[in-house]
């Protein structure tokens, strides 16, 4: 069993690593079994097709983002505004290291994939309704009416830093990203 989950964690790391440099589409099962050294039929004994694969990609990369995100919020307790703000940038300038496939992903639902596009959407309601919940549980009573706006306002902020990182067209300034963000919120 643990020889199973091993080969199937390095079919994904493989698979990770090939669209990260050459994308969804020049990425194909011939590819991803000869990089991880396995024969085809292994690769399908694991995965159907490359949809499933990118499928489980998109769900643990998402997973990741969540869990990041939303240990922020967790943590809002005694927690001053801005140092709140700047803990979720912390994390986001963290997630930007995976943000490559986090955009090929996206792009991919976009633009070809209805299955993925699909499972998106549900992952990014069920962790914005999670994060809606979560900052319910941890905001103060004065902040706690704006739940809704505000885990629609992370989200975009980490698929907007995120994509920013990637294109490294200037250093992103964190620090004045938080200040500036718990100045509008107060």
């Amino acid at each position: 069993m643990k020889s199973n989950n091993n080969t199937k964690q390095l079919i994904i790391d493989t698979t990770i690593k090939l669209i990260t440099k050459q994308g969804v589409k020049n990425t194909s099962l011939a590819d991803i079994a000869r990089n991880t050294n396995i024969s085809k039929g292994t690769l399908y004994y694991y995965y159907a097709s490359k949809d499933d694969i990118i499928s489980e990609i998109a769900d643990v990369h998402l997973n990741i983002i969540n869990e990041a995100v939303l240990m922020c919020v967790k943590n809002i307790n005694g927690t001053s505004d801005l140092d709140l703000v700047s803990l979720v940038m912390d994390n986001i300038s963290t997630i930007s290291s995976t943000g490559r496939i986090h955009m090929y992903l996206i792009c991919e639902a976009i633009t070809e994939n209805e299955n993925l596009r699909n499972q998106f959407k549900e992952k990014y309601r069920a962790w914005r309704l999670a994060l809606k919940n979560s900052l319910i549980e941890n905001l103060s009573e004065e902040h706690k009416d704006r739940a809704d706006a505000i885990s629609f306002l992370l989200i975009s902020i980490v698929d907007g830093l995120v994509m920013q990182s990637i294109l490294k067209s200037e250093e992103i300034p964190f620090a004045d990203i938080s200040k500036c963000l718990v100045d509008i919120w107060n």
